[in-house]
């Protein structure tokens, strides 16, 4: 197939291009209650075929792109035309020239996940054997279950002679759990590994069934005020994602941050943890077949390397190094019983939580949190969180618990002082 595009990319006059071959393979389980509703398996390939087009005005360089998607059904006529298509509509975008990623030859890499031996359909069996023996309480249940198991391998050519190969395994899916009584509702959940982890599975149900177990007996929005919250789970990655957005080249190059590295980008420290998070490579090469490592960040809250996309780190004379979506931090000292003293409210689940990465400022409204008066966790729902991680960034307090999923793996909970609650 690599042959037929590259002899297309010929005939259209295209000199600088890029080839992304992605063959996918999934296995899918979905669940209503207990009952398996629906099983698919899906073999899916495709191939992303990016096309460069130069040009020159007023003695500048410009250089456009273009991508479009070839699967091997096509014909040589349909495969020609989309890519003279392509090719065309790269001579509108006028970017400032920029070069390419290096050339690069290796050999295939295997998948490094502990799934990689294992059938499909063994992987979202044994996830959906622990997610339906931890729902066994009598007053919550789970409402729906789905289960996603991807194996991808990827293959990536480039017309300056780079040519890599890989493979990936992960799994991910969603769930919904219910409780009737005194008052029915339901929490949504989301999940990603990329190990096989029953037990963290099988953990997080439970963590679902006792959250809606909770919001049923939730009568009362937290009175409005000041509070120290409590972030915990899926919902910390947000939070520290502000420090990753800021220094990517993207964003530098905008004009949209001026960070720098050595700067203290976590502020002066005010009794709090200093920030260590590493960018965790999660593929050995990305799709333009730029190497992935896994690279330092922050370290004691001082910025230690920027990132971004080929083009952006061009622009900005850096080494291209790609986008991550998965990163690390360090924990803290702190216990989580410890952090749920008297006066905090922790934050279990929100209807949408989110940071704003221009300004530093998070919030949401809560679906669900636990106030922490008198030695009891007493459940509350609604009202929202509005503070700025530049007010308080130096006062962060972590937990020693750690949370790991798919795309993040650090503190359970972080505890933040002093954010304001509209409330009651």
């Amino acid at each position: 197939m690599f042959e037929r595009i590259e002899k297309a990319l010929g005939t259209a006059g295209v000199s600088v291009w890029n080839i992304a071959k992605n063959h996918t393979r999934t296995a899918e389980l979905y669940f209503i209650k207990k009952k398996l509703d629906l099983p698919r398996f899906n073999d899916i390939l495709q191939y992303e075929v990016t096309v460069y087009r130069d040009s020159e005005a007023e003695g500048n360089k410009f250089r456009g792109q273009s991508t479009t998607y070839i699967v091997p059904g096509m014909t040589d006529e349909e495969i020609g035309r989309k890519i003279a298509d392509a090719y065309f509509a790269a001579q509108f975008v006028k970017n400032p020239f920029y070069e390419l990623p290096d050339k690069v030859v290796s050999p295939h890499c295997g998948s490094s996940s502990d799934l990689k031996d294992l059938p499909l359909e063994d992987i979202a069996e044994k996830l959906a054997e622990a997610a339906l023996a931890a729902d066994c309480e009598a007053d919550a249940y789970l409402n729906s279950l789905e289960i996603f198991v991807h194996r991808k391998s990827f293959e990536i050519k480039a017309s300056n002679g780079l040519h890599v190969s890989y493979d990936t395994d992960d799994v991910s899916g969603e769930f919904v759990t219910q409780c009737k009584e005194p008052e029915d509702v339901e929490q949504y959940r989301e999940f990603s590994y990329d190990s096989l982890d029953p037990d963290a599975l099988a953990a997080k149900i439970k963590e679902g069934l006792r959250d809606a177990r909770l919001r049923a007996n939730a009568k009362e929005m937290p009175a409005s005020g000041t509070y120290d919250i409590l972030i915990t789970g899926e919902n910390i990655p947000e939070l520290f994602n502000y420090y990753a957005a800021r220094a990517s080249a993207d964003m530098l190059y905008a004009g949209l941050s001026t960070w720098k590295i050595g700067d203290v980008i976590q502020g002066e420290n005010e009794g709090g943890e200093r920030l260590d998070l590493t960018l965790v490579a999660d593929t050995p090469f990305n799709t333009e077949g730029v190497p992935m490592v896994d690279r330092e960040l922050v370290r004691g809250g001082v910025l230690q390397t920027l990132f971004g996309s080929t083009r952006f780190c061009r622009y900005m004379g850096l080494e291209p190094t790609g986008r991550y979506r998965k990163f690390r931090v360090d924990c803290g000292s702190v216990p989580f019983a410890e952090m749920q003293k008297d006066g905090v409210l922790e934050t279990v689940s929100f209807s949408d939580f989110q940071m704003d990465f221009f300004d530093g400022h998070f919030g949401g409204e809560m679906r669900l949190a636990l106030l922490h008066k008198d030695g009891k966790a007493v459940p509350v729902c609604g009202g929202s969180v509005n503070g700025s991680i530049l007010d308080v960034q130096g006062k962060l307090i972590f937990s020693k618990e750690r949370y790991k999923s798919g795309t993040y793996e650090g503190p359970y909970a972080v505890l933040i002082p002093g954010i304001p609650v509209a409330g009651a």
